[in-house]
């Protein structure tokens, strides 16, 4: 009896494991051909279910897929900064240029304006002049002096008038071979013989290492007034006449002041007047002399 029990086991196992083998697949061909036939009958259960699948499933596949969506943008946003970073090195580079060009526009603009000025001034056609530019600026408390690349060899001489666009600004005090030094009209030790227009008065044009000159060495009761116009005399030699200085804009118990006609400190380029002055002018021998 014992021995009998464990055969029949496995005699009735045997079909039963051959019958799942075989009914397996058809049950789920046929499930999956009844999913079929229901999804495109567009029941409504089944459209049901299918949206309580989606509701359920929705969150779960935006969950799932956030990591990637977020190293997505990472690596977008990367190569955003790096497009962002080249962008601007590019702009800073054309900014840089831009720069430089509005530099250039400025001085040529303030080189084209000295020009204009410079050409506006009636000097006289018997005179030669040299036109050059100031490489030093007027500085200084107590010298009030520019230099100039022109000397000697150019036929810049000491004593020479030098002017801006609207009038004299000084004369050359020193020469070298290449350079030469101008003192200005401000100076403190500048003193030019001058005539008022109109009423030829004469007088000493002084420095005062100030923005305005002083009239000295007037005659009593000269009456000058605020508004005429003061030139060079002429008296010496040295200076041509006529030159235009400035302008009288005080007149005080504290003496005559004028106004320079130049802007002294923002001069850019100058003339060097070449006049051969008169030796007799300067020595008194009015005896008739070759000139050279």
């Amino acid at each position: 009896m014992t021995s009998r029990r464990p055969h029949k086991t496995v005699l009735l196992s045997i079909p039963m494991r051959t019958l799942t083998t075989r009914v397996t697949p058809a049950v789920l061909v046929l499930m999956a051909l009844t999913l079929l036939v229901f999804h495109r009958a567009d029941m409504l259960p089944v459209e049901s279910l299918r949206l309580v699948v989606t509701d359920k499933m929705a969150p779960v596949m935006a969950a799932v897929s956030r990591p990637f969506v977020a190293l997505t943008d990472s690596f977008d946003g990367v190569a955003t900064l790096r497009q962002l970073r080249a962008e601007n090195i590019r702009l800073r580079e054309e900014n840089a240029k831009l720069q430089q060009w509005y530099e250039s526009a400025l001085r040529l603009q303030a080189e084209n304006q000295s020009f204009r000025d410079l050409l506006n001034v009636k000097a006289d056609a018997t005179l030669h002049y040299v036109t050059t530019r100031v490489v030093s600026d007027p500085g200084g408390s107590f010298v009030k002096s520019v230099l100039l690349p022109v000397g000697l060899e150019d036929g810049v001489a000491k004593g020479n008038a030098v002017m801006s666009g609207h009038g004299l600004i000084g004369r050359v005090t020193e020469t070298g071979t290449r350079s030469s030094r101008v003192l200005l009209v401000s100076d403190l030790n500048s003193h030019i013989p001058v005539l008022i227009q109109n009423t030829r008065t004469k007088a000493i044009l002084a420095g005062k290492n100030t923005d305005l000159l002083k009239l000295e060495r007037l005659p009593i009761d000269s009456g000058l007034s605020v508004g005429q116009r003061v030139v060079t005399s002429g008296d010496g030699g040295l200076l041509p006449a006529d030159i235009p200085i400035g302008t009288i804009v005080e007149v005080s118990k504290d003496g005559i002041y004028v106004q320079p006609l130049a802007d002294i400190g923002k001069v850019t380029y100058v003339q060097v007047i070449n006049a051969d002055a008169d030796p007799s002018l300067q020595t008194g021998d009015i005896t008739p002399t070759k000139r050279k």
